[in-house]
């Protein structure tokens, strides 16, 4: 299963830089057949991944898989989370965008800030599972104050009004308590209050 990050972290790292080439543009020039030298740890890891990450991995150009094995293993699974585009907005950002850039992607994959920065708690960054997570923001809107009463809707005033019947006033449309069988543009003329017997 794929995993994708949550659109806060995608306009931050696309606003962090205004344009850098993907991934896949870094790697145009694979054809060239240059590779990066894995320790025997690194050589295991690759060799456990299954066939579609290898693959990607060896798309990328060698400064992007040297950048890769210098990550935390927190920060390696935050790598795999990230589109072949964001990745390379990673890369090409300063160590200061870097380090946000970690701690927001840390911060979605449900860890805390994982980053390379020394100062970071290294215990807490061990800690972070790696697992997807997503959460829901609450976006709150002043609204303004409710009217202490509200005008009668009539032919000048439509909006921010009460009905007619609603107000306790004789007139205004009537609401119907039965289905008239289609909707009420497609009939013509009036139709009465209650339901007339079949």
């Amino acid at each position: 299963m794929q995993k994708t990050i949550l659109a806060g972290t995608a306009a931050a790292l696309a606003l962090a830089l205004p344009a850098a080439a993907s991934a896949q543009d870094v790697a145009a020039g694979a054809e060239v057949e240059t590779t990066v030298e894995m320790d025997a740890n690194q050589q295991a890891a690759y060799d456990a991944w299954p066939a579609d990450r290898r693959a990607a991995y060896d798309a990328w150009s060698p400064d992007l898989q040297v950048y890769f094995w210098s990550l935390t293993p927190a920060q390696q699974r935050g790598w795999w989370a990230l589109t072949d585009e964001q990745r390379a907005r990673v890369y090409a950002m300063t160590p200061q965008q870097r380090s946000t850039a970690w701690a927001q992607i840390a911060a979605q994959m449900g860890g805390t800030a994982a980053t390379r920065n020394p100062s970071a708690n290294t215990a807490a960054a061990a800690s972070a599972s790696g697992n997807m997570r997503f959460v829901q923001s609450t976006m709150v809107q002043d609204a303004p104050p409710p009217a202490e009463e509200y005008p009668v809707c009539g032919a000048q005033i439509q909006d921010n009004c009460i009905n007619p019947r609603e107000a306790g006033k004789n007139y205004g449309n009537v609401p119907l308590d039965y289905w008239p069988g289609r909707p009420a543009s497609e009939i013509d003329g009036p139709l009465p209050a209650q339901r007339p017997n079949d």
